[in-house]
């Protein structure tokens, strides 16, 4: 069990306690939101979803960061509302029409709640990156699927790295030659040579890491991990409320689901117990730090 200053240690640095638990919890935990995320567009469930999401990445992350990702978010939901609302003119009250194009409230409010749906998917996916870190990953996935674990973790370095380095390489040109001349012929010219140097960094950094797996003995014996994390009371009964809230809420879910329609008219939507259980379940991580506050 950790003492409580492995906590304290966990708490600053500012994603608290839950990313301490065992990867098979965390990797439950998400999973869970995003698949029920993904399926129910009635509104309570969907507005919770993406509440608890947007509180969990400000928890982890911070304001600004939230800030970032809907900066883009935002108008990719806008832009689906707007397509659903053109192009599935099946509501009841029309707000404009012209010719075989309409816009109703129903296809609105469908849109709008698509596009949050979506919206808080990515921000889970987010939360996710933080939480479930490389190692992490192929710890839980390393002995049973070790190839599939290996790329996906490569290519999780590997795209930020990228990124990272084609914005020094594209800084440098600019601040050599990109006053100098800014024509079209020559943007491109300075793009395709970015991708030269960037394709010449990923195969040699490939060939080392090639060399490096092969002299570490890669491949000839019973695959091993550096980290080791080891099952507590405390996970174990986290894992069990986690499960005995997924049955429960996939019953509710089922029949709020059911019982609303967007089309031909939006259901009402009544007060009703059935939404905690969801509420609490997403808050999953907010209690385990509740939790650790309280000892």
């Amino acid at each position: 069990m950790p003492s409580r200053r492995a906590e304290r240690q966990a708490f600053t640095v500012g994603k608290g306690l839950f990313p301490t638990y065992h990867p098979a919890v965390t990797m439950s935990f998400f999973l869970t939101a995003v698949c029920f995320a993904f399926c129910s567009m009635q509104p309570v469930y969907v507005t919770i979803s993406f509440v608890m999401a947007s509180a969990y990445l400000v928890f982890l992350r911070g304001w600004r960061i939230l800030g970032r990702q809907l900066r883009w978010l935002a108008p990719l939901a806008l832009f689906i509302a707007l397509l659903n609302s053109l192009f599935y003119a099946a509501g009841a009250t029309k707000i404009w029409s012209w010719g075989p194009f309409a816009i109703t409230l129903e296809g609105c409010l469908y849109g709008v709640f698509m596009g949050i749906m979506l919206i808080s998917v990515l921000i889970w996916f987010a939360c996710y990156n933080e939480v479930m870190t490389d190692d992490r990953f192929t710890y839980l996935f390393g002995r049973a699927m070790p190839t599939t674990a290996l790329v996906i973790s490569m290519i999780s370095r590997w795209v930020p790295t990228m990124a990272t380095r084609g914005r020094v390489i594209y800084d440098a040109q600019e601040s050599l030659i990109g006053a100098r001349d800014t024509s079209r012929k020559a943007r491109t010219a300075r793009g395709m040579r970015m991708a030269s140097v960037l394709v010449g960094l990923g195969m040699e950094d490939s060939i080392q890491t090639s060399d490096s797996m092969r002299a570490r003995g890669y491949g000839v014996g019973k695959r091993t991990s550096y980290a080791s994390y080891s099952w507590h009371p405390r996970e174990k009964c986290a894992l069990i409320a986690l499960a005995s809230l997924v049955v429960l809420n996939g019953v509710l879910m089922y029949v709020a689901t059911v019982q609303f329609a967007y089309y031909p008219t939006v259901s009402p939507l009544r007060p009703w117990w059935g939404y905690a259980p969801y509420a609490i379940m997403l808050a999953l991580p907010f209690l385990v730090e509740m939790e650790a506050i309280g000892r």
